[in-house]
């Protein structure tokens, strides 16, 4: 028919573009039907239509950002530069950038922030190692002290694998803080050797970042790992505090005590800035409050003795009013108030009633039948 006629002429036309191909004996099934016809027609149409959701064309957008200022390892450095913030029309939007630029840093500043590694060249994360030196394996070998050098370089460090280097690195942070040559189990030893495993394995994760894909692999093993040292910090601190800050000091790492849960704030945009406001805005009025009370501690010691002499005078006034009021009475013929008032004795006259009781009383002849 003419339809079937138009269906083939269109799939010919097709195939001459090079837009849909199909076999030969497609062409043949129409005589079964023409439903299948149909839907073959349709397919250039729907595969346009799907595209965009077929295919991933829409951009990945990485909230996550590359964190290079130093200053932002510190946990209240986004509540300090809220706080900083002028408070004018725009101060509201100028929090949500703040909040967008506190949750793009915040994955980066979890990872390094505690071993202050933001802002410093990853020569200087690890400390300096010599790779002439023979390997942890063989530092021990005396024959290796008079061996040829040739025979050194190839038991150094250099013509050895990573894992050699990272021997090195461990042992050179363990022996910072470690307590003696045979300690193996304290907390000092176990977050030196900690501390060596993250620097090593965040060396790592920059070397691998060139790819389009983070090493999540690598990064959720430092993650957990800075968790436990974070721990072992936490009992260090609690039972030796000598130690706690020479490991600080040693290492170069920080700690940071974890808010109580009724001091943290909701991870959302809007709860963080309405807190940040509200602290703000007492802040301003503590502010307020400090410069009336310094402004009126100023004026009193200014205006103390006008306000001293002005007393005086009005004391003065009063005195010569209570004077003449005196005066006033006095002529008219009033009682003063400094002539002491007549007071019946109390005494007296309750012992006169009970004398009078007993002698003049007589009880009435109803009471006297009662007591008959």
């Amino acid at each position: 028919d003419l339809y079937t006629l138009n269906v083939e002429r269109i799939l010919q036309r097709e195939q001459t573009k090079g837009i849909v191909s199909f076999p030969s004996e497609v062409a043949y099934m129409h005589s079964s039907g023409n439903v299948l016809l149909r839907r073959l027609c349709c397919f250039r149409r729907s595969l346009h239509v799907s595209a965009a959701i077929s295919r991933a064309r829409r951009p990945f957008f990485n909230i996550h950002k590359k964190v290079t200022d130093p200053a932002r390892q510190d946990p209240e450095y986004f509540e300090k530069a809220a706080s900083a913030l002028p408070l004018d029309d725009n101060y509201v939007e100028a929090l949500g950038k703040l909040y967008a630029e506190k949750v793009g840093s915040e994955r980066e500043v979890m990872m390094k922030g505690e071993d202050r590694l933001i802002g410093r060249d990853r020569e200087q994360w690890l400390p300096a190692i010599d790779k002439s030196a023979p390997r942890i394996a063989y530092a021990h070998v005396d024959a290796l002290t008079a061996a040829p050098e040739s025979v050194k370089r190839i038991f150094s460090i250099e013509y050895g694998t990573r894992r050699d280097l990272t021997d090195a690195w461990k042992n050179a942070l363990v022996g910072q803080v470690k307590k003696h040559e045979l300690d193996s189990h304290s907390l000092e030893m176990r977050i030196g050797w900690l501390t060596s495993l993250i620097r090593h394995w965040s060396l790592l994760v920059e070397e691998i970042n060139n790819t389009p894909k983070k090493p999540t692999w690598l990064t959720h093993r430092i993650f957990l790992v800075i968790n436990f040292r974070r721990k072992l910090l936490r009992k260090l601190r609690e039972t030796d505090s000598d130690a706690f800050e020479k490991i600080l000091s040693e290492l170069k790492i920080a700690y940071y005590v974890p808010k109580l849960p009724e001091q943290m704030t909701e991870k959302r945009r809007k709860a963080w800035a309405e807190a940040q406001l509200k602290l703000r805005v007492e802040k301003e009025k503590e502010a307020r409050l400090t410069e009336l009370h310094e402004r009126f501690i100023a004026d009193r010691d200014k205006y103390e003795k006008e306000i001293d002499e002005k007393l005086t005078s009005l004391e003065m006034e009063k005195k010569e009013i209570e004077k003449r009021l005196k005066e006033l009475d006095a002529l008219q013929g009033r009682m003063s108030d400094d002539i002491p008032q007549y007071q019946p004795p109390l005494i007296d006259c309750i012992s006169e009633r009970i004398i009078h009781g007993d002698l003049f009383y007589h009880p009435k002849p109803a009471m006297l039948k009662k007591r008959l």
